[in-house]
């Protein structure tokens, strides 16, 4: 099951993950505000369920599923017996009205799968590439529930309980085999980890809950394929039935778990320690604005400044149960006070923190969020002054996601989910005029409108590399559309790597973003004059917020300054840079 786990169960993150075992049911009721009619392809090995306004998107799923079933069938040294189910929702709002599944869906989970009738429950993420990972993460736990319980679901359960596989294997193994080698993102975690004195070994991650096994079970499992092949990783669950976990490394390896462990924690640390001297800490260069001293919170993250730079609104969990909206002095780190409190109101069930963000008004006196009620994402126009909502629109699409202002304050541009599919729309701030502005299957994300509000730059996988007759994606680049003529402009250089969440500098001759070109995630920054690109810092760990599509950056429109999230120390923070640009 695609989730993330923080310490005392506060904040579920995003990956994917088993589902439960003994003790829950499924089915049970769950509030639901329409009635999704469910249509069904039919592939060789699966059911795909979807409802009409997916059609498309779930057509191109089916075809991803049966393309990834050939290749881990064969890793994995294993075939169904029968079609396994896929159920498919258009957005994160249609998914977490869900009955397939026990309980609540948290903000963070982005698929599940469950170990009865190995069901596959997720969400279109609007990203065909992000999406195709949660797929294949999802089907490796299809395979393992398959192997336990002998290609018949609903039996099995007595050699789970046997085998009790802990999550670094599950997990693990499900990330490594649907996103390959460790990921900027996973190097990230392990950069971390070894410069802290924070690896775990095989055996805390087995027993300690409190330790997150998605990166470290992918960095296993990478060791794994690398030094002995991928076949081994699926000896390693095929023997896993029979002889338990550590019988199955043994066999397969020749190594017992803590030999495993040992040697897989000194690679980590050879790779990764003397590195460290070719990088830097972000406290190097930036202020420290919000950090767990300040704000009692783990998690701060998608800064957003107001247009003088002199404070920022974040999201946090404070040491609380939820994450909530808040405002804080972006000097000192002072918290002034909470702007939002989610999941306690039926207005504000969920606050998109993970793949969104909020912005203000160019005046500073509002802030739009998207927030999910009841069977969609509202916009929500807070006004800050005053502590109270100003407007909220109801937009008629799945979902929604980093709405940005123009600059007279008239209008907001952001990503809308329709049919599982994301595209740009416009919309006047009193609700009126909403416009589609992209119409087709590419990604379009995160959107920010230019100074002198005639383009917008985004995310997105357009470019030669993207090929949807193949299922072949590019990756995430910046793009620029010009609002008169509606053309997309792909500027070079901009294709390298996963290049995400740009930002305008005040004047509108540069734009920031954060791109993993170098194999870290780094600020870089994109001169319109002269068409180059510069790399503004060189972090040790990386600018990142919870997933690698998190975002991450803010550009004061007044003030030359720049906040950003950075992982450390297992924690998100938020830092700021005075005049970014003599950086480059």
């Amino acid at each position: 099951m695609r989730v993330m786990r923080r310490t005392a169960a506060v904040v579920a993150l995003v990956l994917g993950g088993a589902g439960p075992v003994a003790g829950q049911y499924f089915g049970q009721n769950k509030v639901q505000y329409r009635t999704f009619d469910w249509k069904i392809i039919q592939t060789e090995h699966f059911d795909v369920y979807y409802y009409d306004r997916e059609r498309e998107a779930a057509l191109d799923a089916a075809r991803m599923a049966e393309r990834a079933y050939a290749r881990l069938s064969r890793v994995l040294h294993h075939e169904f017996r029968g079609r396994k189910p896929i159920i498919l929702y258009a957005s994160h709002s249609d998914f977490q009205q869900t009955n397939a599944l026990p309980g609540e869906v948290s903000e963070g989970t982005q698929g599940v799968t469950e170990f009865f009738k190995h069901r596959m429950v997720l969400p279109f993420t609007g990203a065909y590439a992000d999406f195709e990972h949660v797929l294949q993460h999802e089907m490796v736990h299809q395979f393992q529930y398959d192997v336990y319980s002998r290609g018949r679901p609903g039996s099995g359960i007595q050699t789970l309980i046997r085998v009790n596989p802990p999550g670094w294997f599950m997990e693990g193994m499900a990330e490594y085999l649907s996103l390959g080698p460790i990921d900027p993102h996973t190097a990230m975690w392990l950069r971390d980890a070894a410069l802290e004195g924070k690896l775990p070994s095989i055996e805390e991650l087995s027993y300690n809950p409190y330790i997150f096994p998605y990166r470290f079970g992918h960095a296993i499992f990478s060791y794994v394929g690398e030094r002995w092949g991928d076949e081994v990783v699926g000896e390693i669950l095929q023997a896993s039935a029979t002889g338990g976990i550590e019988g199955a490394v043994k066999r397969a390896t020749g190594l017992t778990l803590e030999q495993l462990s040992d040697d897989w924690r000194d690679a980590v640390q050879t790779t990764y320690l003397p590195q460290l001297a070719d990088h830097y800490r972000a406290r190097r260069i930036a202020q420290v604005v919000l950090n767990q001293r300040r704000t009692s919170g783990t998690y701060n993250l998608a800064p957003a400044l107001t247009p003088d730079g002199r404070q920022v609104a974040f999201f946090s969990e404070r040491n609380g149960f939820f994450v909530d909206l808040w405002l804080a002095d972006a000097e000192t780190g002072r918290v002034r006070r909470r702007l939002v409190r989610s999941a306690l109101s039926s207005n504000y069930e969920s606050l998109r923190f993970i793949f969104s963000s909020g912005a203000f008004s160019p005046d500073g006196r509002y802030f739009a969020i998207a927030v999910k009620h009841e069977d969609r994402d509202d916009l929500v126009i807070l006004d800050v002054r005053r502590g109270r909502e100003e407007r909220r629109i109801e937009v008629p699409l799945n979902g929604l996601q980093t709405p940005s202002w123009s600059p007279d304050g008239q209008q907001l541009v952001f990503t809308g989910f329709d049919g599982g599919l994301s595209d740009l729309y416009l919309i006047n701030r009193d609700g009126s005029g909403l416009r589609r502005l992209t119409h087709d299957r590419y990604a379009d994300l995160q959107p920010v409108w230019s100074p002198d509000g005639t383009t917008l730059a985004f995310t997105t996988d357009r470019g030669p590399d993207t090929d949807f007759d193949l299922l072949r994606f590019g990756n995430l680049r910046i793009a620029l559309l010009q609002l008169e003529s509606g053309r997309i402009e792909l500027p070079e250089k901009m294709d390298q790597g996963k290049n995400i969440n740009p930002q305008w500098s005040p004047d509108g001759r540069s734009l920031a973003f954060v791109s993993d070109r170098t194999g870290i995630s780094n600020i870089f920054l994109y001169d319109l004059a002269d068409g180059e690109v510069y790399q503004l810092t060189d972090f040790f760990t990386g600018a990142s917020g919870i997933s690698a599509l998190s975002p991450v950056l803010s550009w004061a429109r007044e003030a030359d300054r720049l906040a950003f999230a950075y992982y450390e120390d297992g924690s998100h923070n938020v830092y700021a840079l005075e005049n970014p640009r003599s950086l480059r």
